[in-house]
């Protein structure tokens, strides 16, 4: 008898490339936000290219969020006690490594008990976060109860989800709850079982024209000088649009299936990119690197992967760490 033996095929590097490449704009967009302050009045929007520019990637940025949770819930997130310990793990690492790092470059400035403290209990009070680690809790049974949901069921439940996030977007709620992750995680789980193939191999030609979409209103109110008014929509992790774009990137990426160690390697810690570069003390030391007299495009996205790189190199150095100490 012969026994044919199949061997697990690696991650699709597409789809981690892909998982790499939100981070990098999360990354963009919390930094660019704060160094020229898109929300603040004092934010005047011109007519020039440069203005366009940083309208365009401020919101390409706000998709970062929806597609790193698209992957998670295509692919499925699979409840391992290790895993958490871990994702736990680094919630505390991180928060101390960086108030002692914090210390040493402001003595006087923004560190303290009563942060750290807060840091301590609020993971940093991050949203993302809180949310990531409940859906992770309940993984098991979430996809336990979705998987066993027909067509019918399953598509009623994501339209009863879809109209009370086009509510929640039209009357401008925040979207920095759980159930925004929880929705964007049914969506990508319900896509993967009851999307053709012919409409999956459709996808990659709906990309730019669901990116064109999203970000029509972003050239209007650029050319109109009112973008503050349509910015509450447009950079909403509601926007039914943002979905749109999600949706047709990932499936797109499945289709492109290649295997690359480094880019793999490198994903697997991009969440822990997310714990240190939304920290109490991490923004102050690079916020500064991000502002320009002049804007500059391409020195924003290289700072931002190389931030992404480097927390991901820095999340392998504690894991090697980690190891080492359980081993004594």
């Amino acid at each position: 008898m012969i026994l044919s033996v199949l061997k697990k095929r690696p991650r699709n590097s597409s789809v981690e490339l892909l998982r790499i490449l939100s981070m990098t704009m999360i990354v963009m967009f919390h930094f660019c936000a704060n160094a020229y302050r898109y929300n603040s009045a004092d934010f005047v929007c011109g007519h020039d290219s440069e203005t366009l520019i940083k309208l365009i990637f401020h919101a390409l940025g706000q998709t970062g969020v929806p597609v790193f949770m698209f992957i998670s819930g295509y692919y499925g997130i699979r409840f391992k006690k290790n895993r958490l310990i871990d994702i736990i793990l680094q919630c505390f690492v991180y928060i101390f490594l960086f108030y002692m790092i914090a210390h040493i470059f402001y003595p006087n400035g923004i560190v303290g008990g009563k942060l750290l403290i807060i840091s301590v209990f609020c993971i940093s009070g991050q949203w993302f976060m809180h949310a990531y680690i409940t859906i992770y809790l309940f993984s098991d049974s979430i996809n336990a109860t979705l998987d066993k949901l027909s067509i019918c069921s399953f598509s009623a439940l994501i339209l009863v989800m879809m109209y009370i996030s086009v509510g929640l977007w039209v009357y401008k709620e925040s979207a920095l709850n759980m159930f925004t992750l929880l929705e964007i995680y049914a969506v990508a789980r319900y896509v993967r079982r009851f999307l053709s193939d012919m409409w999956k191999a459709r996808m990659i030609y709906l990309v730019f024209p669901s990116l064109l979409l999203f970000l029509l209103p972003v050239f209007y109110g650029w050319y109109a000088g009112n973008y503050s008014a349509i910015m509450p929509y447009v950079n909403k992790y509601y926007n039914p649009f943002i979905l749109i774009f999600a949706i047709c990137l990932v499936v797109s990426a499945e289709r492109f299936y290649f295997y690359n160690k480094c880019i793999n390697y490198l994903a697997s810690s991009v969440l822990a990119c997310y714990l240190i570069h939304t920290s109490f003390y991490f923004p102050p030391l690079v916020t500064s690197f991000f502002h320009f007299e002049k804007y500059n495009l391409s020195w924003i996205l290289l700072l931002s992967l190389m931030i992404v790189v480097g927390c991901s190199l820095v999340d392998k150095l504690r894991l090697y760490i980690q190891n080492k100490f359980i081993k004594l």
